[in-house]
């Protein structure tokens, strides 16, 4: 073990909850390194503990926020955000950090994370995009890929994978980055960047879930599926990285896989989803302070009542 590995384990302590561990996670489940990136960017933008708050939903991902050592809240499946939002609008002075899955995030809370996008609250959202819900019994969610089996896709879905990116940008998003977990210091560095956003930003984190969708998939060693993501990938720069072709789109055997159902649809290459994504909208404003404004001043008034 390297001098920095060691460093860095001892800062860590510092940020999480030992008393809790171990973790309930999986062996070699992607949250333990989501987690050190999220508390090493808490570190290195030099932010007090004291002064953040962690927010989390329902299923593995939620299990996050009883691990750091945060102002932390586990609130109910795909309500995370309402409930961040809430936070940071009665103390926009908080570093709100908002977990969840890919199904909490974008089909239960759907809804939750549109309106918080569009309202521009002040935030860091962060996806984990492991392409199936893990805790709940291996069902399809919105990001499991074409062909990719699941217990309610026993022959393969069928279904277009839902476009994170392009929601937030439609939505209006100040910020929005796509990560792996096989590439730590770029998921470091980018939620480090997103802590320091003005506005609304989201994180994307495509995870793996050897246990279940790697399992029914024919990738059940984590290394064997964090691995394959590297050859979906290209690197862009030292931070960033492209998706060259959906991830994990394999399928029971002699099954289509998604890559020929895609083509029979005709869709490109370019037409799929890029990984190591990255943007920011210039000149946005977290509005939380806004909606805290118009709160005291209606209070003022007697309009809250």
């Amino acid at each position: 073990m390297s001098n920095a590995t060691v460093q860095i384990s001892l800062t860590l302590r510092d940020y999480l909850r030992v008393d809790r561990m171990p973790t309930t996670w999986c062996s070699g489940c992607g949250l333990g390194i989501i987690m050190n990136a999220i508390v090493q960017a808490v570190h290195y933008r030099g932010l007090d503990k004291n002064d953040v708050t962690m927010v989390s939903g329902i299923g593995c991902t939620g299990r996050m926020s009883g691990y750091v050592d945060f102002n932390t809240i586990h609130t109910t499946h795909g309500r995370a955000p309402a409930f961040a939002t809430g936070i940071k609008m009665a103390n926009p002075s908080q570093t709100v950090i908002t977990v969840m899955g890919d199904g909490d995030a974008m089909s239960i809370g759907g809804n939750h994370l549109v309106h918080a996008i569009r309202r521009n609250i002040g935030m860091v959202a962060v996806v984990v995009n492991n392409n199936v819900y893990g805790l709940t019994g291996g069902q399809s969610s919105p990001t499991t890929p074409v062909g990719g089996v699941s217990t309610t896709a026993s022959i393969g879905s069928f279904e277009r994978p839902m476009d994170l990116e392009a929601l937030a940008r439609t939505a209006g998003a100040a910020y929005f980055a796509r990560a792996t977990v096989n590439h730590t210091a770029s998921l470091a560095k980018t939620v480090e960047k997103a802590l320091a956003i003005d506005g609304f930003a989201l994180v994307e984190v495509v995870s793996n879930c050897h246990v279940i969708y790697g399992r029914m998939n024919g990738m059940p060693e984590a290394t064997d599926m964090i691995a394959a993501m590297d050859k979906d990938t290209v690197r862009t720069n030292p931070t960033l990285l492209r998706r060259a072709s959906l991830s994990h789109a394999v399928t029971a055997e002699g099954l289509e896989t998604g890559a020929d159902l895609l083509r029979k649809e005709g869709v490109t290459k370019d037409d799929r989803q890029g990984r190591g994504v990255i943007w920011e909208k210039t000149g946005s404003v977290d509005l939380s302070h806004r909606y805290r404004q118009k709160f005291d001043k209606d209070d003022e008034d007697g309009g809250w009542m």
